[in-house]
Formats: C-alpha cells, sequence, structure tokens
C-alpha cells in the first residue's frame, strides 16, 4: 500500500516540525488531495508567526520578562525536538495584560501572533476572530488595522475554500467590501487598495465557481481589472501577475459556462500577461500553476471548436508543467496534470487517424494511477479510471481490438467500485452506461451472448435513474444503446440457433 507522506510536497521544516503540523491537518478531517496546500498553508503561517514575533519585540524593553518571554517563544518555533504550538498559543494569551501596557499597537501585534499560531494550528476561525480584535484596537494606525482586517478575510475565505463553507467566504468577501476596502481607499493607500481587490477577485472567482450563473465571476472579472489598474508593474508585479492569473481563471470559467470564444481567448491572453512576471526560472511554481490553468482553457477551446492546434497547444501546455511539478517533488499536482495530459491527448486522438496519440494518453492515466490509488485517493482513483476506460474503447473500435476492449470494460467496473448508486446515483449510472457500451462493442467483436446480456442489464440499470432524474437527455441516448444491445443479442441468439 502506497504510504501516504509520500504524496506530500517536500517544505524546507524539520521533519518532527511538520509531522506536529500534519497532524492539525488531519483533525480537520480534509481529504487526502487537500492535505499538501494545507500543510503549505501551516508552514506559511508558522514562518510569518516568527516575523510578527520579532516585530512584537520591538515593542517591549530589552531588559523586560516579556522580551525573554518573546525570545524563548522564537526558540520554540525554531526547536524540532521541543516545538508546540499549542504552547505557544497559551503562551501568547499570558502576555496580554503586559502587552497592554505597552500601547495599542503592540497589542493589535499580539492579536496578530495568537491568529498566526492558531491559523498554523488549521483553526481559521479563530485566527479571524484573533484578527477582528485587533483591528478593534483603539488607536492604532490605518496601516495596521487594515493588515488585521485583510489577514482576517484571508482566514476566512481559506476556510471556504478549503472547506466548502461558503458562509466564510460571505463574510471575507463582505469584510474586504465594507472595512479593507473603504479604509485604504479613504488614505489613499494603492498598494493596499490593490492587494484588497486582487483577494476580493480571487474569493469571489471560488464562490462564483461553485454557483450557477454568471454574478460573482462577472464581479470577480470588475474586481481584477479594478487591480490591474492600479497595479504598477515595474513595483507590484507579483500582485499584477496574480491579478492577471485571477482574471484568466474568471474569464476561462465564464466562457466555458457561456460556450463564448472570446471570453475563453481573453482568458488565454491574461495568462499570458502573468507568465510575462512568472517565469519558470523566477517562480516556478507559480509559474507551472499558470501555464496549467492556461492549457486547461486551451483543451476547452479546442474540444469545443474541434481544433486540433488548439488541442496540440493544451498537450504542450501540460508537458512544460511537468518539468516544475514532478512526481518526486509535488507527486499529487504531478499526478493531476498527467491526468489532464491524458485527458487533453484523448481529445487530440479523436483528430488523428494513428494510434499513437490515444496509447499517449492511456500511458498518461496509468502513470497518474500510480499516485491515484483506490486506497488514498479513491475519488481521483475512480475518474481517472474511468477516463482511461473511455481512451480504451476508442482505441479498441479504432484497431477492432478485444484485448482493448476488456481493459476498458475492467476500467469501467473499477469506477463502480467507489462510484456507488447509493452515493453517487447520476454519476454511477453514467459510469454503468459507459460499462453496458463497452459490453455490448465486446460482445459484437466476440460474439459472445453472455456480455450482450450483462451489456443490457447494466444499461437497463443506468436508464432507470435517468428516467427518474428526468434527465431526457441521458434517458433518449441510453434507450438508443439500449436498443442495440438488444438487436445484438437478438442476432447472436439467431446465428447461434442457425448454425446449430
Amino acid at each position: 500500500m502506497q504510504n501516504l507522506d509520500t504524496l506530500f510536497p517536500h517544505l524546507e521544516h524539520p521533519a518532527q516540525v511538520v509531522a506536529h503540523l500534519l497532524e492539525y491537518v488531519r483533525k480537520t478531517g480534509a481529504g487526502t488531495s487537500q492535505i499538501p496546500n494545507l500543510l503549505k498553508a501551516s508552514c506559511n503561517h508558522l514562518d510569518t508567526l516568527g516575523r510578527r514575533l520579532d516585530d512584537l519585540g520591538q515593542y517591549v524593553p530589552p531588559d523586560s520578562d516579556i522580551k525573554l518571554g518573546v525570545n524563548n517563544l522564537k526558540n520554540l518555533l525554531n526547536s524540532s525536538e521541543d516545538f508546540s504550538l499549542q504552547q505557544v498559543a497559551s503562551d501568547l494569551a499570558h502576555f496580554q495584560i503586559r502587552v497592554e501596557a505597552m500601547g495599542p499597537p503592540a497589542l493589535a501585534m499580539l492579536r496578530e501572533c495568537q491568529a498566526l499560531a492558531s491559523a498554523a494550528m488549521q483553526d481559521n476561525l479563530s485566527g479571524a476572530e484573533f484578527c477582528r480584535l485587533g483591528s478593534e484596537t483603539d488607536d492604532i494606525d490605518d496601516l495596521q488595522k487594515w493588515h488585521l482586517l485583510h489577514l482576517e478575510a484571508l482566514l476566512l475565505g481559506n476556510q471556504g475554500r478549503e472547506f466548502s463553507d461558503d458562509s466564510a467566504l460571505q463574510d471575507a468577501i463582505e469584510l474586504l467590501r465594507s472595512q479593507a476596502l473603504i479604509l485604504v481607499q479613504n488614505h489613499e493607500r494603492k498598494e493596499q487598495q490593490a492587494i484588497t481587490l486582487e483577494t476580493l477577485g480571487t474569493l469571489l472567482g471560488i464562490i462564483g465557481q461553485r454557483r450557477s450563473g454568471t454574478r460573482y465571476l462577472e464581479e470577480s472579472v470588475q474586481a481584477y481589472h479594478e487591480t490591474l489598474e492600479l497595479c504598477d508593474r515595474e513595483k507590484t508585479g507579483a500582485v499584477w501577475a496574480s491579478a492577471q492569473n485571477g482574471l484568466g481563471n474568471a474569464l476561462g470559467v465564464l466562457g466555458q459556462r457561456q460556450s463564448d470564444d472570446d471570453l475563453c481567448n481573453r482568458a488565454i491572453e491574461a495568462f499570458g500577461q502573468s507568465l510575462q512576471f512568472r517565469t519558470e526560472q523566477k517562480t516556478p511554481d507559480e509559474w507551472a500553476s499558470t501555464l496549467n490553468n492556461m492549457a486547461t482553457v486551451f483543451h476547452s477551446l479546442g474540444r469545443k471548436n474541434k481544433d486540433s492546434k488548439i488541442l496540440k497547444r493544451a498537450v504542450d501546455a501540460y508537458k512544460e508543467v511537468l518539468r516544475v511539478w514532478t512526481k518526486s517533488s509535488t507527486p499529487l499536482d504531478w499526478a493531476t496534470t498527467m491526468f489532464n495530459l491524458g485527458t487533453a491527448l484523448s481529445s487530440l486522438g479523436d483528430h488523428r487517424r494513428g494510434p499513437r496519440t490515444l496509447e499517449q494518453a492511456i500511458a498518461a492515466y496509468n502513470s497518474a494511477l500510480s499516485i491515484r490509488s483506490r486506497e488514498l485517493l479513491p475519488e481521483q482513483w475512480a475518474i481517472t479510471q474511468n477516463n482511461l476506460g473511455t481512451t480504451l474503447q476508442k482505441l479498441s473500435e479504432r484497431e477492432n481490438s478485444i484485448e482493448r476492449m476488456k481493459r476498458a470494460v475492467e476500467a469501467y467496473q473499477n469506477t463502480l467500485k467507489v462510484w456507488t448508486r447509493e452515493s453517487m446515483p447520476m454519476t454511477w449510472a453514467m459510469s454503468k452506461a459507459n460499462l453496458g457500451v463497452a459490453r455490448r462493442h465486446l460482445a459484437e467483436m466476440s460474439s459472445d451472448m453472455e456480455n450482450a446480456d450483462h451489456a443490457i442489464s447494466e444499461i437497463s440499470s443506468a436508464v432507470k435513474v435517468f428516467r427518474g432524474a428526468s434527465h431526457a437527455k441521458y434517458t433518449e441516448l441510453g434507450e438508443e444503446q439500449l436498443s442495440l444491445a438488444r438487436q445484438l443479442l437478438a442476432r447472436l441468439i439467431a446465428e447461434e440457433q442457425a448454425g446449430g
């Protein structure tokens, strides 16, 4: 069985510290595919906490007990043997009364440290509450207040993104609009205004992808445009590039949802702009992420328009991403990119006569399955098996290969070990229908009545679910396939009787 720890990215922290943080991640109940990002976020919060403790120390008299306490906390964070976030959080709470005497900025800084400690322990909501308390501290300057408001929105946004908490997302969006943005507009702080708008665009985009309609996505696009109007690419290149990438994502989803080629092309243009700053040499992970996003839009556009040249651009982009997202360094990202590459190659293979492109797609899916195991990533294993089955079926029909069709049947059967009728009825029905159609082809190729009979049973089961869900299109397609399967069985029975 695959070792869970092999799926995590290599982090620049002692193994004991990472193991400590991992325990907090696991307590959230997050899925395996979420763990790397959550673990990376904990490490980032930990690093920021170290810097904020330095800032807190500047408010403290050098010979005071509290100065010694802050130094002890820093040592605790840097210790692989004695590391304990619970102890850090406890000590910070004990500092409160004495820090209050040092003035409002010191107290607000303490609140930020408490927020970061909570966030590192994957308690985003407690972290957001500490930020709220800090931002409401009297007599702090507008920049410190904005910083706490923005961090509060980020933590609420993280809660919403990672744990499907739309209420937290809405709270973060409202906080940015009603407080953080107004604060920096009133004080004419353009850089902070741009950062706030970029964060707002990101959160609107997340909720927009979850909701039907286009309202949130359109608001996301507007927020990113306003960000870019404020950004100086030379001075705030990272924010500018992030906004271009976010704009590309929002436009890409809008383009796919509305079947609008112009929006998709604008998304590709935005990604291209982002890649002028996010280079493979300077920011490899961000470069790979943006290029991966661009490849997704290429694939969608190429498949819609049946354009092999655009599909080839998607394939080439995914291959470039694999230079950075390697199996050893980022195994989950590597496996996802391999899966996406397989899907793009399968689409491209539809437009090429030879078998080579479809064979490459099959190889990519099999590579992805070396990480996407049923034990650790059941949902991702199932979707990869489903797509593998589809591609094997295509190639079998092209080559008239019984062996490949058998493998397609096996892949579809695998999906049904995860996608059950009780838990995912429509997904189960679609996979059941795929299995039935593959069985029908196999029965026809091998003149096998048993497989023809199985095909009728499997397609019938799928049609019942489609009809029960009032899904007219799938019901009609299923009934057509059911009719073909019944005709095949009748013909095979007649041929056997005639031969007998």
